[in-house]
């Protein structure tokens, strides 16, 4: 009974730490959409289309690891009597959840690789051992996902042993060990994508601060490294042979360190892209606290307005807007003087009148 009603506890503690978790993945992943449609140049790359798709596998994941916790919290094995109609449900979701995280945690990483070769331009070697590790480990998850659901005969006796009694399946040992080498890998992967950037940024010639904080933005891997090291712990925890209550723990146990580090890795995907959204947002709120007051330096807002006419979608130039002056007690005069004196005389003709130009 214990057992039991610790199972019903996590269950209610793993709903409130993961949808926070989720909901902060998703702000940002939206941040990050808003900042490269309206405020960034560049043209639209493959990371883009790898992050977005890895959020939508974030959601199915999310979705189905409630799902799990909901149906597990119907399963009752002091009633023999309801388990046919309890235990199905809730394995298959359990299952399924854990199963898809094989593709949910390994594709943002993909869209990291992608982003950290755009952005940094290593040399080909880099460039091809950085998207040969991302896309191998992909590749090597999505064989685990399957290999979860072929190891049976009827698949689905796995999951409802009431209804298909002689199921033969693969020892539970195989997938269990293909766990723990994909989430290794995923581990030492989430090391490597957080500890590259801040060798390049170091070595730049920028503001100590500047390189902390970008250092800072993409490094946010190491807190998924360290969730991905908690994983692989868990999953160790299936190997043997569990009883009803541990196995819905520890597979929920697994579930929730998948979606922990599944949301960091977004949130650690994504980040670095949002800052054109937070430099124009501090534009905005510069320019309009500027023309707010009455000064002698108005060029500031009305060359920021004009670039704004111009093109409601293009960035704001951050090199441009540097330029404007510092304090507000100095002013800027441009004078421009152009003459322009033109007499035409015509042969045996009147002469007419000279006309003089002046723009000051």
């Amino acid at each position: 009974m214990d057992e039991h009603m610790k199972l019903h506890q996590f269950i209610d503690q793993a709903a409130a730490a993961s949808w926070p978790f989720f909901a902060i993945a998703t702000v940002v992943f939206g941040m990050r959409t808003i900042s490269r449609i309206f405020f960034t140049e560049a043209s639209v790359g493959w990371e883009d289309f790898i992050i977005s798709i890895s959020w939508f596998l974030d959601l199915v994941r999310m979705v189905t690891f409630q799902l799990a916790l909901s149906a597990t919290r119907k399963v009752n094995p002091f009633e023999p009597e309801n388990l046919p109609n309890t235990v199905p449900n809730a394995t298959f979701w359990s299952l399924f959840t854990d199963s898809w995280a094989f593709l949910s945690v390994t594709l943002p990483k993909v869209g990291v690789a992608f982003l950290l070769v755009r952005i940094f331009r290593p040399r080909p070697w880099v460039r091809a051992t950085i998207l040969s590790m991302a896309i191998g480990l992909f590749i090597v998850c999505v064989a685990g996902f399957i290999i979860c659901f072929v190891q049976c005969n009827p698949v689905a006796g796995q999951w409802d042993p009431y209804k298909h009694p002689e199921t033969k399946c693969w020892p539970r040992n195989v997938q269990i060990y293909y766990a723990l080498v994909g989430s290794s890998s995923s581990a030492f992967l989430d090391l490597v994508f957080a500890v590259y950037p801040g060798f390049v940024i170091w070595r730049l010639q920028l503001p100590l601060w500047k390189k902390f904080s970008t250092i800072g933005f993409m490094g946010l891997g190491v807190a998924a490294f360290a969730f991905a090291v908690v994983k692989v712990s868990a999953n160790t925890s299936l190997i043997g042979n569990p009883t009803l209550n541990e196995l819905y723990t520890k597979a929920l146990h697994i579930g929730l360190w998948n979606s922990i580090e599944n949301d960091f890795v977004m949130v650690a995907a994504c980040l670095p892209s949002v800052r054109p959204l937070f430099k124009a947002c501090g534009v905005f709120t510069r320019t309009h606290f500027t023309a707010s007051k009455p000064t002698r330096m108005n060029s500031s807002s009305d060359s920021q307005n004009s670039l704004k006419a111009r093109s409601g979608h293009e960035a704001f130039d951050e090199h441009a807007l540097e330029m404007a002056p510092r304090s507000m007690n100095q002013s800027i005069q441009v004078k421009h003087d152009i003459s322009l004196e033109r007499e035409r005389v015509e042969r045996d003709g009147p002469t007419f009148p000279s006309y003089n130009y002046e723009v000051r």
